[in-house]
């Protein structure tokens, strides 16, 4: 006996298949069907021996023609089962076996669309039940991965749309996943009817209904469900402008998927409103090295051109003056671009920052842009400020130095910031206990360090008046975001911005380096002196 096939093959696969089997040799054809299903041998004489399994089909309209032009050969043999998988059927020693004539196939077609159609043996599904199947489904396919519209097969005058509602268990206790008590009670049941394209009820029915049991389709179908009912309430949360700040970091390029940034707004209660994502400093993926003249110099020709984009986003122009929506911020870039778009935006309560957390588990809604469901609320003291130097009055420059993925030594700063053991210039630290990637893990996360940046500013220009702060940044993306947010439009000093140098010694790591520095009206590349207003 040959092994049968568990998969299933549609009507054009089947058709195809048999005239490929016949023009190879084999045109007799075995047919092993029950009331709804079929499965298919070939051979080149009709010896038992010599079946070959073909697999389960539809016999649709194509298979219908191969198999009549077959029996007009009086090459097709049939045989009638009980089973309700014919794919375990043994051949051998089923029975009886007769001979199929074009009539006959005919008939059993017919019958199998009463079986497998929507009114079945227990009557037709009332209109009520149609509605609120179509209704819950919004008039899409509920297959999963499928979703076809079918809305246009609904509206008034229509024809045909019955073939739409798919029933889990049969509404005949002899047709697919029937059962002789459950059928008559669910024949008109919601919760037992499936919305379905012509081509996903022909698969669950006809193809391959082994694979799809009474229980798989019953889970199909609340998922389906739950997450319609769920898309629908988003309607009622507010529009937001998807903003990604985001670009190859050192080498390795940044994959955005706007779908699951979406789900992660949806978790926040935003959504877009069906606008595309607005994209800011996207550099191509041969960038990499950030503290390279190379790159800057590219980069500050993107920003340049990017600029008035993101300025019209900022201020409603590309709305037409309207009022602009919230922004929803993706920001995965490196350090500088980071602050430099923080400080773009501005510190607005309109501006929804998201956490890229790269250990977070793929396949959750939201993804990686989602906050961990686990992580406790942080203690309100978790972000430290610490002076490591006063001012000691009349300096002019200080230096603010943020550890949160890692702790960074005081003797890894360039020379003019910390040497001989002792801070050259005024100093103030914000750090947490332990230093990690995984640092900001909760939504409170962000408002509790934008306290500490607020605090540690509120040293810097209001208690020390320096005019220059060099800005040492060591944070997640998040957080360089929130930092530039603070940098106020007006009365702030100016920031020179510092990222590491790469080193190509292993275990070793690079210096800092100078990379751009921000003031009140324009952003500078420090290893040019170019500069762009930001004013």
């Amino acid at each position: 006996m040959s092994t049968p096939m568990v998969g299933g093959l549609t009507d054009d696969e089947l058709a195809a298949a048999l005239r490929a089997r016949a023009a190879a040799g084999e045109p007799h054809v075995l047919v092993i069907a029950n009331k709804f299903s079929a499965r298919m041998l070939t051979a080149a004489t009709a010896s038992p021996a010599a079946w070959s399994d073909l697999g389960v089909g539809d016999i649709g309209p194509g298979a219908l023609k191969a198999l009549e032009a077959a029996a007009k050969q009086q090459q097709v043999q049939w045989i009638e089962t009980s089973e309700s998988d014919v794919g375990e059927v043994d051949h051998v020693a089923s029975g009886p076996v007769i001979r199929a004539v074009p009539a006959q196939m005919r008939a059993w077609c017919k019958e199998r669309d009463k079986i497998t159609g929507t009114s079945g043996r227990h009557g037709e599904v009332d209109t009520a039940t149609r509605f609120e199947v179509a209704s819950l489904a919004s008039w899409r396919c509920q297959f999963d991965g499928c979703g076809e519209d079918l809305r246009h097969h609904f509206v008034p005058g229509a024809t045909g749309n019955y073939s739409y509602f798919a029933h889990i268990v049969a509404s005949s206790a002899d047709g697919p996943r029937g059962d002789k008590v459950k059928s008559p009670l669910l024949a008109n049941a919601p919760s037992n009817i499936m919305l379905m394209c012509d081509k996903c009820h022909r698969l669950i029915d006809r193809v391959a209904p082994k694979r799809y049991s009474a229980d798989y389709l019953n889970e199909m179908r609340q998922r389906n469900v739950d997450e319609v009912r769920r898309l629908l309430n988003t309607l009622r949360y507010p529009a937001a402008q998807m903003l990604v700040i985001g670009g190859n970091i050192e080498g390795q390029s940044f994959a955005f998927d706007e779908r699951i940034a979406e789900e992660a707004m949806w978790l926040r209660q935003l959504r877009t409103g069906g606008v595309r994502a607005e994209w800011f400093a996207r550099n191509g993926p041969h960038l990499g090295a950030s503290n390279s003249d190379g790159y800057w110099l590219s980069l500050f020709q993107l920003l340049k051109n990017d600029r008035p984009r993101l300025a019209g986003l900022l201020d409603g122009t590309v709305y037409g003056g309207a009022p602009r929506p919230p922004l929803a911020v993706f920001p995965v870039h490196g350090t500088s671009v980071l602050v430099l778009s923080g400080r773009l935006i501005g510190d607005s309560s309109s501006a929804h920052i998201f956490q890229f957390h790269r250990d977070q588990v793929s396949g959750q809604r939201g993804g990686q842009w989602t906050w961990p469901e686990a992580e406790p609320v942080p203690a309100n003291d978790k972000f430290k400020v610490q002076v490591h130097r006063h001012a000691n009055g009349g300096e002019a420059e200080a230096c603010l130095r943020i550890n949160l993925t890692a702790a960074v030594p005081a003797s890894d700063l360039p020379a003019h910031l910390f040497s001989d053991g002792k801070h050259e210039v005024p100093t103030i630290e914000i750090t947490v206990d332990s230093p990690s990637h995984r640092v900001m893990g909760h939504p409170a996360d962000l408002d509790l360090f934008g306290r500490a940046v607020d605090q540690a500013l509120q040293k810097l220009q209001d208690e020390w008046r320096v005019s220059k702060v060099h800005l040492v940044l060591i944070a997640p993306v998040s957080a360089c975001c929130r930092v530039g947010q603070k940098m106020q439009a007006r009365h702030h000093a100016e920031f020179i911005l510092y990222e590491r140098k790469p080193c190509t010694t292993p275990g070793a790591r690079g210096e800092f380096a100078k990379t751009i520095a921000i003031s009140p009206t324009e952003v500078t590349l420090l290893s040019t002196g170019e500069s762009l207003s930001i004013s």
